[in-house]
């Protein structure tokens, strides 16, 4: 059975969600803030799928958060990506339904070496949006049944403009939703040799979740074991919904596949 949530890709890019995780699933131990655990390799990983992608985005919470200038900093990566696409980094895209008011003051906006894209709603004052125009086109977008920006909009504005692979950085809640709306194409895991627990501990994905007969599918593509017991996979997102059946184990339960 087809997904009915996927948009047809004609019209988006082709997009991309990179992820680090813990090996209970978490991007950061409780406490919050920016946590480097992935390692040189994955590092090297990401900025090779950064090198690739037209733009990189992030959500509003990974901004506040990180405050992250979304960049390629090995030398020969940087070099490689001037040849072949003209700029040593690409776009950094932030979603964002109502923009922070300290934005001019943010390391992500402020970063010389970036062009910056932003879609936010009406939500943000036209002060604010105004502000924001002096580092980074700004998008003002509709919102979605839940308030939140149109994720849909955003990706068929970005392949309007030329945005042909996009990577998704996170965080969980962005993660989430764009998985739900059908707008993931391929997922690189990087599993890594720690356990944060933690009930409050951000997850790789959030969200509201997705109940049992609408999970998200996946088929693995490749896998492999990196140094320092972390392992690299990559899935590419399935667009059917999963087969659910009654569990032959547990009464009143399901089995998924």
């Amino acid at each position: 059975m087809l997904n009915e949530r996927v948009l047809d890709k004609g019209v988006r890019p082709f997009i991309t969600l990179n992820i680090a995780e813990s090996a209970d699933g978490k991007i950061a131990p409780i406490g919050g803030g920016k946590v480097n655990f992935g390692g040189a390799e994955d590092r090297q990983q990401m900025e090779i799928l950064r090198a690739e992608a037209d733009g990189v985005v992030i959500g509003c919470g990974t901004l506040l958060t990180e405050d992250p200038p979304l960049l390629i900093r090995d030398k020969s990566i940087q070099a490689r990506r001037v040849e072949q696409k003209g700029a040593p980094h690409p776009r950094n895209i932030a979603i964002c339904s109502s923009l922070p008011s300290q934005l001019e003051s943010m390391l992500f906006f402020r970063n010389p070496e970036t062009e910056k894209i932003v879609f936010t709603t009406e939500k943000t004052p036209a002060q604010i949006r105004e502000t924001a125009k002096r580092f980074a086109q700004v998008e003002v977008v509709s919102v979605n049944e839940n308030g939140r920006v149109n994720l849909r909009e955003v990706v068929e504005r970005l392949h309007r403009i030329g945005v042909q692979k996009l990577l998704l950085e996170g965080g969980g809640e962005l993660n989430f939703s764009m998985l739900q709306a059908g707008l993931v194409d391929e997922i690189y895991l990087t599993v890594c040799p720690f356990i944060f627990g933690g009930r409050t501990a951000p997850g790789s994905v959030g969200g509201e979740g997705f109940p049992f007969d609408k999970v998200c599918k996946l088929q693995l593509i490749s896998h492999r074991a990196g140094q320092n017991g972390r392992i690299f996979l990559r899935y590419t997102v399935l667009d059917e919904v999963p087969d659910v059946s009654p569990s032959p184990y547990f009464p009143a339960g399901v089995e998924i596949a």
